[in-house]
Order: C-alpha cells, then sequence, then structure tokens
C-alpha cells in the first residue's frame, strides 16, 4: 500500500500517539480518553443528537443529554482500552478480562458443531481479543477503511488481535456460509440497521427496527449454534460473557428453499431467529445501556434522523408509523 509523504507523516504521528497511550499510567490514558469522548459530544452535535432522540425513545430517559455525555466518554476510553489490550501479553490479557460463560464455547466444540459467535457494538474492538483468550481462531469479516492511514493502524491492531478477517469481496453471505461448512470459527456483529426494502423488523428496545436478515440466513444455511458473546467493563477490568446458545437447528427448515437475501422474509424461520438474537441484544444493551453504541442510526435511516431531528418530530410515533406503512404494503 503506496502512501504519500503526508500520509506518512500522519501514520508516523498516529504511532507516536499509540505509543505515548501505552507508556502512560493507565489512569492518565484513561483520562485521555474520557476527555477526548466529552469533547467529542461537543463536536459532534448531530450525533449527539441522534443518541439523545434513540436512547430518550427506548429506555425513557429524563436526562439523555447527560446520558449521552457519559456514552461519548466511554467511547473514548475504550479506544483506549483497545489499544492497550492489543499490546498487552496473552497472560496479562487473560488476567485483565474475566471470562465468563466458557463452557458453552467448549460444549458446542466438543459437539463438533459450526459455531458463529455475534456480539452487539458493545466494547466490540476490545473484545476482539477473544481469539487470543480462547486459544482458537475466529472469521470476521471487515470493510476496505477508505484512509491508507487509518486502514494502516487497523490492520497493525487486528493483526495482535490474531483473528482472521476475510475480505469483503467475493460475497459476504456466501463466505461465511462456506466457513461455517469448513469446521471455522466465524465472528459477526449484528446489530447495525437493516435495510427496510428487507422486509425483516424485530423489536430491538421495544421498537420495530429495520434488520439485516443476514446472519440468521448463515446460521441456517452453515447449521451453526450462534454463541451470543458480549464484553463490558466494570470495576477496573473487562467482563467477556458467553449468554446462552441459539441453536439454528430449533428454528425450522423453510429457509432450505431460499437463495436471496432479498426473499429471505419468507421464512419464518430467517424471521424467528432473527427475531431471537435481536431479543438478546435488547437484553444486553438494557443491562449496560451506557456501553452500547448509540450513535448509530438503528431504527431509521441518517435522512430520516436528520428530518426528525430539524423538525422535531415524534421519533417514536416516526418508527412505529414506518414500520406498520411497509409491512402492510408487502404483507409481511
Amino acid at each position: 500500500m503506496t502512501m504519500t509523504v503526508t500520509e506518512n507523516i500522519i501514520l508516523s504521528f498516529l504511532r507516536a500517539i499509540i505509543h505515548l497511550i501505552r507508556i502512560l499510567p493507565y489512569r492518565s490514558a484513561a483520562a485521555l480518553g474520557r476527555s477526548s469522548g466529552w469533547l467529542a459530544s461537543l463536536l459532534l452535535p448531530f450525533h449527539m443528537k441522534i443518541g439523545v432522540v434513540q436512547a430518550r425513545a427506548t429506555l425513557g430517559l429524563d436526562n439523555a443529554e447527560r446520558f449521552m455525555r457519559k456514552v461519548f466518554m466511554n467511547q473514548g476510553e475504550l479506544y483506549i482500552d483497545a489499544i492497550r489490550t492489543a499490546y498487552m501479553t496473552d497472560p496479562e490479557l487473560k488476567a485483565y478480562v474475566d471470562f465468563q460463560g466458557r463452557g458453552h464455547f467448549e460444549q458446542a466444540r466438543a459437539e463438533g458443531r459450526n459455531i458463529m459467535i455475534i456480539s452487539p457494538h458493545m466494547n466490540w474492538e476490545v473484545l476482539g481479543n477473544t481469539p487470543r483468550i480462547l486459544d482458537e481462531e475466529i472469521c470476521v469479516m471487515a470493510d476496505y477503511i477508505k484512509s491508507k492511514v487509518v486502514q494502516a493502524i487497523a490492520d497493525e491492531i487486528r493483526s495482535r488481535y490474531r483473528i482472521a478477517v476475510l475480505p469483503p469481496k467475493g460475497g459476504m453471505v456466501k463466505n461465511y456460509i462456506d466457513q461455517l461448512k469448513a469446521g471455522r470459527i466465524v465472528g459477526m456483529i449484528i446489530d447495525q440497521r437493516g435495510k427496510r426494502e428487507d422486509r425483516v423488523f424485530c423489536d430491538v428496545l421495544g421498537l420495530p427496527a429495520p434488520t439485516n436478515p443476514s446472519p440468521a440466513f448463515i446460521a441456517l444455511k452453515g447449521d451453526a449454534v450462534i454463541l451470543p458473546l458480549y464484553g463490558f467493563k466494570e470495576g477496573g477490568r473487562f467482563v467477556f460473557r458467553f449468554s446462552k446458545p441459539i441453536d439454528s437447528r430449533d428454528f425450522g427448515n423453510d429457509y432450505k428453499v431460499i437463495h436471496s437475501i432479498s426473499d429471505c422474509w419468507k421464512s419464518s424461520a430467517v424471521r424467528d431467529l432473527s427475531n431471537a438474537l435481536h431479543a438478546w441484544i435488547s437484553s444486553t444493551v438494557r443491562e449496560k445501556p451506557d456501553q452500547w453504541f448509540w450513535l448509530h442510526c438503528r431504527w431509521a435511516r441518517r435522512a430520516d434522523m436528520k428530518k426528525i431531528i430539524r423538525q422535531g418530530d415524534d421519533f417514536r410515533e416516526f418508527v412505529l408509523s414506518h414500520a406498520k406503512d411497509y409491512q402492510a404494503a408487502y404483507h409481511c
């Protein structure tokens, strides 16, 4: 990857910052991260408003602004933790993380099942260390980053996680299914907004959200047992926790006649499994709400969020109305 002189200077500067974060006392580094997050909450007013609107509508918060300041600060601290944990030795990392529910993983491995690990956007950068703790390779797919500098930094840190990064080319769905059938463990973050055209809506924190059916479809086609995994910070340490497994075999087989993601809405197996996955997501967010990534538009498109915020429209009413109208139009 060839870079310009300017890009190389910026890359060297970022590497120097990473080195500083590594050698600073942890309290100082964490304070730097939280201060950066607080500053970002002022410099990114639109993202701040996205989080406020969504958190108020789903959690019923009286002071959603103060809550979102804490979310921003936690995100700033997360990037500090991501850097520091990536450069820990394996013994240091395993002492820093309390890994709970590991028996679920070991049982699935002992039974010879194909394994899909799913996670929400909750401390996901630190959760990337999971392969080092489990001593198992996990395949994940990552998009290419437009910035060569950011891509280089991301590659350096990801290489320390020992994950197998699958290229986004060649079809994400087929690639993941092939990896599962080959007996490899795959990992996926599943709580991003899907397209309304996919016609799959799941209850997320009490509101219907357009949901990408791909994770459920991949699990069904790959005959996977799904291991829900989330990470959260508690008492100065991280907890990684496997929840109760979700077996794709329990959801029927009408997915077998589906060959395209655009037709997944026709399968009750895909719809029911998608709802089960997002019911789990909702439970984790309610447990540690300030550690979830509220800054992305989960229930409405970015363009719709801009309009809602600009006009002061009722967010809950918008989401419920659009989901009802869309599903009625397609008889979903």
